[in-house]
Parts: structure tokens; C-alpha cells; sequence
């Protein structure tokens, strides 16, 4: 039915006056009178009657008086003006409530009168947001065997340790490289820890992993040694699950200082190379003022020598080093393996190898080689601010200053987090963050019941390509540099929307000999994605007219891990559906060579004198899956082309084609391998065989990978011999405790003998039907980066995303008891929301975050 345009008075008698009613079962619930004053605060004042044609109010007779009574008001005001009525359409909101002021200031002059106007449209009065979970007695007990160690616990274990005399423990000063270099939970076994946590058996023993360098042993070892109990610690024995002694050569600090010293002997001893060094670079070493330069180490795998190889290449000194490369990089060898003493083997400059540093100051000399001439870096004409800085520049937008939407959480948090336990909805967990491998979640549980014991990071490897030495030997595990440990200053609204829990990590620091707090090393927060969960809307005879829709709101789990140059952001989401995401990205600095004249097959150029080098990021996870239990199964549902004749198909004389699948249960370890295949696409399937549904399907989970990544080395390549887990996008395992992790410390210099070779958990090729399984799972993405990755790397583009999924695990999706569902139906012409009971308070002011406790102590942001 078409409506004609109305007086805006009009308008607001006819919803408060329709006193149509309808006493149908089907109208479920109907708006109240406060929320029809909200209604009329917040959307526009004149309805499409077409769509909405009524609201039932259940106070009728209240809202009969105050329609009689607002009659009679409009009629003296419009009989003693001549003003023509204001025609009230859908832009007129504000000009809307200008007539309600202006009815209940009319009516002000009778209490009573005033009091029912009030009850309709008096403005709420709004409170600040909540910012805790609001208790309400269903809090679980939880002893979280899987907490990260205290400040307390970690520095009990450095004390014990320094007091035995057997391992001689040095501490960390200027001159002395400390004995200890990395204190941790040990994580206990897993049979131990689900009997206790399932009743069946006593706590376990809470225990440290501790990472000990004897360097003055013969030869030279690292151990890594559990100690135990604590908080009292009186025991440590060498770990079981890595008890093989590591050479110290393949440390990652090995060799280090003794390199960079030597470089500064010869540097000393040189003056024609310092002069060759300011000449070409506009800068030096010392007394630089503001033109300076800097030296960046990088160690080799003993895959490429023998003897241990460390690269020194030049900088300039301003932000950020690795997208400002010189053309110079020393390569400096150890004189004997593992004597720790190192010459100059080599040098590289402009574009050129030379075999000494004389034969580059000859050829300088005598001016044959082409000399490098570079300008100290400066701002581009007409700003402020050099290329390579993140500072604010170019053409600014938005035009105004003019802040973007914020989320916020009307009714408080609707998490838990006690210590590094989370309860979500139906979801809990516990978060911890591993020093060497980084974040982790246990005892995945969705309403009680275990879907993951364990989903942690084991390692990130980037493999680069380039024209010099550097670029050419950057093959980085960054577990050698610690990535746990890496975890710390996250921003509010930036990092983390503001409402977000910040968690902090301890941390042992080997150059403090103790313990030390990592702030803002996590967060969690709960997240509108934007996008529905689900949703549909019909409009025909058949369903009727109606709409449903979940949105998406998810349970984010957030550390971003910094090495150096590039930063990762590591994502663990909860969905209400019952499936769970691992996401990462990457941003952070390029790393970069100089540009030399030519083609450069290795990557664009993406500055006046910088070439951004083409790598390949890799990303594994460790996923435990107990689905239904530990005994569990993997199969693939293989898809396919099923051909056969159909008797409605051209009566059944010609075959036709159509899409099908195929079981295919992986038995044994080398069977589960797989490398993606576009050619035989597949989903991944884990179950319990003893579990079925009502239908006969197993009770499942898929594993789902948005990110798989060829790694294009042969498998026998010096590049992967300490990285073979990067060959397979999956791989399936039987758990073993003592197949902990599927890399360490030492896997980017221990290519000669791996301490943790990947292949060694596949070799033994054992049973995987009914067993504990674990999956191993490899995600990534090439990049060849171009002009728009400077200043630094835009998060488009790099996502990997890994999901669990419920795949015949529920009866029905389990979203469908979320409270965050609305649906509407039209009955007898009119619409009918239904809300399912959420709360109508739902106004309140976000709290404003508070950054002044970040400027006052920077090491919230700055460890």
C-alpha cells in the first residue's frame, strides 16, 4: 500500500496510537515502550510502511491517553499557527525529535502527564562501559598445568643453577658471555598431564627447560637440562626429549664478537680502507657525526663451510638499516672449526668479489674497479623525513582530522582470562608463549570437551635470493634468534583495538642474569569481523518473508613477534560455530641490496640505490589434534570425476561427468605426507573410528589450509638440511613426547648435523590408524617486493590462514544457541524482531584508553 508524506506530529501519533493488536502464538516478542523511545531516538523518524505497516505496543491503554493527549496539544498548536506542517521524511530524524521536545515540554505543566512522556522518551542516561567480565557465579576452577614460569620461578632456577658446582655457571657481563641462556616452562609429558586434568592421576612435577652453554668444556657443548621441582627447585638431569650435546659452533652467538672484533683490528690497521669506506659512502665508522654507518652481523650454516662463516656488511645508521645496504660486506671465516678465531676471507664491493681486502685497496688505487660514490640519505625535496622512516608523508588524508570507528563492549567483557586461561562462550584454553618458538594454546576445549591438546609455532624461515653475499646466504630459522622472547609492545588501537587484556610474558634475560617482564607481550579481545556467520533472507510463498543472521563476533588471541626487520602478527581466533583459525601476517622492513647497474633477476628496485631482495616466508605449526578422544584417524575425502550412464541423461546411452569424492585413510606416516597438488584437490579429515552421528558419518574435524607455499629446493639442497619440514605442506605424525618440536635454536648453523632433523619423525614410517596424532603443518608466501613495500610491508597480501572446522562433529551447527542471532519475520503485514533475550542496555560510553601509563614508563612499549 502505498503511504502519502505526513506531518511529522502525524507520524509519531500513528506509532504510538495503532491500536491494532494481534494475539498470534507465531509474534514472539514485540517491541516494548522503551524500546519504542529508542526507537524513535535512533532511526529515522518516518517508517516505510510498506515494510513496516505497525508496532504492537503492549501498553495500550497508556498509549491511547497519550495519543488523545498529544491530539489535543498539536490541535491548539496548529489551530494558532499558520504555519504550513513540516513533511516528515526518512532524513528528518533530528527535526523528529524536535517534536517530542516539544510535546513533552508542552506537557511538562502536569506531573503526571510528564511522567508518562518521560517513560517513553526521556533521554537514557548513559553509563561507562564495564570493563571486566561481569561474575555471575558459572566461573570454572582451573589448574593450569601449561602456565609460563614466574618472575619468581625463574630467577629460583637461575639461583639453584649457580650454586652447582658440576656445571660451573658463568654469569653474563661486558666481557664474559653468560653460561645460561634460556630459562623456560618444561612442558609435562602429555599422558601426565591429561590424567590429571581428566582426574585420573597426580599433578605433574612443574619443571624448567633450561638451554646451558659449558663453553670452556672440550670440545665446547651446549646442554639443554630440566630442572624441577618448583618453586623449590633441588634436581636437574639433561633432557630426555633433546638430550643429544649441540657442538657450540652452532650456537647462534658463537663466533659473534670474535668476527666483529677482527673486522675492527683490520679496520684499524687500514686507513686506506676507512678512506675508501667515506669516499664511496659518504660516511664513516668513527667520529661520524650524523653521517655514520653501522655493521650488521649474519652467521652462515655449517651446510655452506666447514668452517664457520660470518658475513659483516654495511649500513647506513639511520632508520631502518636493512633498507639502507651499502655495497661492501666482509666475509669473515674462522681459521679453524670451532677455534673461534677469524680473519677477513674476503670482501665484496660494488657489485664486485675480491678475494682480500689488498686486492680492493689495489684496484682502488689504481683505479681499476669502478668506484662506488653514494650521497649520505636526506629527506626528497619538500619534506621532512627521509624514505626509509614510517613518519607522516606525502599527500595526507583524510582531508579533516577526523577519527575512524572504534569497537567497544557495551555490557563488559564477555571473556575470562585468569592468569594464561581464557573461557570464551563455550570455548577454553590456555595461552602461553614459548621463549625459543613462540605462541602456543592447550587444552582446546569447546563446551568441555577436548577438540586440540596443542597448536603451537615451531619455527619461521625466510629464504632469500640475491646478487651479493648477504642476500645469498640469508637462509633465517628465526628460532635462533628466540621468538617467544620477541613478544612485547603492542600498541592499543593500533595493535590491539583499545577494550583488548594485555598480558605480559617473563622472560629470562642472559645479559641481565634474571628475570625480567615482557609488557604487552599479548592481548585478547572479542571482535565484530564484519562479516555474518551465517545468514539468509527469503522473500517468497514457499518460506515466507523473513531474515536471519548470526554475526560473526570471534574471541582474538594476538602476539606480534619482531626479528629484527620484519615483524609477524600471529592470530589464534575462536568462532562461535565451533571452529577455530590460526592466521599470520607479515609487515615490518624489507631486507635489501644495493642496486648495481643492469638487470637484476633478484628483485625491483625500490629506492634510488636499493634492490628489495625476493624471499619466501614459512610459517609451521604443531596441531595436536583429540577429536572424540586420543585414538584417532586421518583420511582425505579425494575429489574427483565420477563417469557413468543415466538412464534421464540422453536415455542412458552416454556417460556424463559430475563431481564426486573418494575415502582414502592414510595407515602410515610416509603415506600421510602431502604436497599440494592443484590436480587433486582434497579435504583432510580427523576422527575417532568409534564415533558416529545419527546419519553413520564419523564425528570429524577438518584441517584446512588458506596458504600452502612450494618450497621450489630439491630436497637434498644445503638450503632445507636443517629446515626439512618445510618440504611438506602436512605431515602426520604419531605423538611422541620426545618429538617435541620440529626445529630449535641451532637449525640455521647446524646444517652439517642437524640437532633436530624432521625427516628422522618420518623414517620410522609407523601406524597412524588409531593412534595419538599430530599434524605438522607448513604455510607461507613469495614475495618479490616492489616500490609500495617501502617504507615497510603492507599486511595485504600476506595472510596465511590455517582452520579446524566441526565437519559432521555437532548434529547441527552449534551457532544456533548463540544469542548474537537476530531474525525477523513478517506476520500479518507487519515485522517481528526477535533478539533471543540480549541485553536492552546495550548504550554506554566507551572508555577512553588511558596511553598516559605508557608515556611514563616506555617499557611497556620499549623492553
Amino acid at each position: 500500500m502505498q503511504v502519502s508524506a505526513v506531518t511529522k506530529e502525524q507520524h509519531i501519533l500513528r506509532l504510538l496510537s495503532d491500536d491494532e493488536s494481534s494475539d498470534s502464538a507465531d509474534e514472539a516478542k514485540l517491541y516494548d515502550t522503551r524500546k519504542l523511545g529508542r526507537k524513535l531516538k535512533d532511526e529515522p523518524c518516518c517508517l516505510n510502511r510498506r515494510s513496516v505497516k505497525r508496532i504492537a505496543i503492549p501498553v495500550l491503554t497508556v498509549s491511547l491517553v497519550f495519543s488523545l493527549i498529544v491530539n489535543i496539544l498539536l490541535f491548539r498548536s496548529t489551530s494558532t499557527s499558520g504555519a504550513r506542517p513540516t513533511v516528515c521524511d526518512d532524513n528528518s530524524t533530528a527535526d523528529c525529535l524536535g517534536i517530542i521536545s516539544s510535546i513533552m515540554s508542552k506537557t511538562s505543566q502536569d506531573s503526571n502527564l510528564n511522567s508518562v512522556v518521560t517513560k517513553y522518551f526521556e533521554p537514557e542516561k548513559t553509563a561507562s562501559c564495564l570493563t571486566e567480565f561481569p561474575e555471575d557465579g558459572t566461573a570454572s576452577i582451573y589448574d593450569n598445568v601449561f602456565a609460563d614460569l614466574t618472575l619468581e620461578e625463574i630467577d629460583a632456577v637461575y639461583k639453584y643453577l649457580s650454586g652447582q658446582a658440576d656445571l660451573q655457571i658463568v654469569g653474563s657481563s661486558k666481557k664474559v658471555e653468560g653460561s645460561v641462556y634460556g630459562i623456560e616452562l618444561h612442558v609435562p609429558n602429555k599422558t601426565s598431564a591429561v590424567d590429571y586434568m581428566e582426574g585420573r592421576g597426580p599433578k605433574p612435577r612443574r619443571e624448567a627447560r633450561v638451554l646451558i652453554k659449558h663453553i670452556n668444556r672440550t670440545p665446547p657443548v651446549v646442554v639443554e637440562y630440566v630442572v624441577g621441582p618448583l618453586p623449590t627447585p633441588s634436581y636437574h638431569f639433561r633432557n630426555p626429549r633433546h638430550y643429544a650435546l649441540v657442538p657450540y659452533r652452532y650456537h647462534p652467538t658463537y663466533g659473534l664478537k670474535n668476527a666483529f672484533h677482527s673486522l675492527v683490528e683490520i679496520l684499524g690497521n687500514s686507513p686506506e680502507l676507512l678512506n675508501i669506506m667515506k669516499e664511496s659512502f659518504n660516511a664513516t665508522l668513527v667520529d661520524c657525526g650524523s653521517n655514520c654507518l653501522n655493521i650488521v652481523p649474519q652467521k652462515t650454516s655449517s651446510a655452506y663451510s666447514e668452517r664457520t662463516l660470518i658475513l659483516l656488511y654495511l649500513t647506513y645508521k639511520i632508520e631502518f638499516p636493512t633498507v639502507n645496504p651499502l655495497s661492501m660486506i666482509f666475509l669473515m671465516r674462522e681459521t679453524e672449526p670451532g677455534s673461534d678465531s677469524f680473519n677477513c676471507d674476503s670482501v665484496f664491493y660494488g657489485g664486485r668479489y675480491f678475494d682480500s681486502i689488498e686486492s680492493l685497496i689495489s684496484g682502488y688505487r689504481r683505479g681499476k674497479i669502478k668506484k662506488v660514490k653514494m650521497n649520505f640519505p636526506s629527506p626528497a625535496p619538500g619534506e621532512t623525513s627521509m624514505p626509509s622512516t614510517i613518519n607522516l608523508r606525502g599527500k595526507t588524508f583524510p582531508n579533516t582530522s577526523q577519527a575512524g570507528p572504534k569497537e567497544y563492549e557495551p555490557d563488559g567483557k564477555r571473556y575470562r582470562v585468569k592468569g594464561e586461561h581464557i573461557e570464551y562462550m563455550e570455548w577454553s584454553f590456555n595461552y602461553r608463549i614459548s621463549t625459543v618458538s613462540g605462541p602456543q594454546v592447550w587444552d582446546v576445549r569447546w563446551s568441555g570437551e577436548r577438540i586440540a591438546y596443542e597448536i603451537s609455532l615451531q619455527d619461521l624461515g625466510v629464504i632469500y635470493g640475491g646478487d651479493n653475499p648477504a642476500t645469498f646466504y640469508t637462509h633465517l630459522s628465526d628460532s635462533a634468534f628466540g621468538i617467544g622472547n620477541k613478544a612485547y609492545g603492542l600498541m592499543p588501537g593500533v595493535d590491539c583495538p583499545e577494550h583488548a587484556t594485555f598480558q605480559p610474558l617473563y622472560v629470562f634475560d642472559e645479559l641481565e642474569n634474571k628475570a625480567v617482564t615482557r609488557t604487552h607481550a599479548f592481548c585478547v579481545f572479542e571482535h565484530n569481523t564484519g562479516v555474518p556467520l551465517r545468514r539468509h533472507n527469503s522473500n517468497d510463498d514457499v518460506s515466507g518473508k523473513s531474515y536471519g543472521g548470526l554475526v560473526d563476533r570471534v574471541l582474538v588471541v594476538r602476539t606480534i613477534i619482531v626479528e629484527f626487520n620484519y615483524d609477524y602478527i600471529f592470530d589464534i581466533i575462536f568462532h562461535q560455530n565451533g571452529a577455530v583459525e590460526i592466521k599470520t601476517y607479515a609487515s615490518g622492513f624489507l631486507m635489501s641490496h644495493s642496486f648495481q647497474n643492469g638487470d637484476d633477476k633478484f628483485g625491483f628496485r625500490v629506492a634510488e640505490n636499493i634492490v628489495g631482495s625476493i624471499h619466501h616466508h614459512l610459517f609451521h605449526f604443531k596441531i595436536d589434534l583429540d577429536i572424540k578422544g586420543q585414538i584417532n584417524r586421518y583420511e582425505t575425502l579425494d575429489l574427483t570425476l565420477d563417469e557413468r550412464k543415466w538412464p534421464w541423461h540422453k536415455s542412458g546411452q552416454e556417460t556424463f561427468q559430475q563431481l564426486s569424492f573418494s575415502h582414502t585413510l592414510k595407515a602410515t606416516e610416509l603415506q600421510a605426507v602431502y604436497r599440494y597438488n592443484f590436480s587433486t584437490p582434497k579435504y583432510h579429515i580427523v576422527y575417532n573410528n568409534q564415533e558416529r552421528n545419527k546419519f553413520g558419518a564419523h564425528r570429524a574435524y577438518r584441517l584446512s589450509v588458506e596458504g600452502f607455499s612450494k618450497v621450489l629446493f630439491p630436497d637434498d639442497s644445503p638450503v632445507l638440511s636443517s629446515r626439512k619440514w618445510c618440504k611438506y605442506q602436512i605431515a602426520a605424525t604419531h605423538r611422541k613426547d620426545e618429538e617435541e618440536s620440529s626445529s630449535s635454536i641451532f637449525s640455521m648453523f647446524d646444517g652439517q648435523s642437524p640437532h633436530v632433523d624432521f625427516d628422522r619423525f618420518l623414517q620410522d614410517d609407523e601406524s597412524l590408524v588409531d593412534q595419538d596424532l599430530v599434524f605438522w603443518v607448513t604455510a607461507g608466501f613469495h614475495h618479490i617486493p616492489h616500490t609500495e613495500d617501502i617504507p615497510n610491508t603492507p599486511t595485504v597480501g600476506t595472510q596465511a590462514t590455517i582452520s579446524l572446522m566441526p565437519y559432521n562433529y555437532f548434529p547441527e551447527c552449534p551457532s544456533v544457541g548463540s544469542r548474537d542471532a537476530v531474525r525477523a519475520d513478517v506476520i500479518k503485514d507487519s515485522v517481528v524482531f526477535q533478539d533471543y533475550g540480549l541485553s536492552v542496555n546495550s548504550r554506554c560510553l566507551p572508555n577512553k584508553f588511558d596511553f598516559s601509563y605508557l608515556l611514563l614508563n616506555k617499557s611497556h612499549l620499549f623492553p
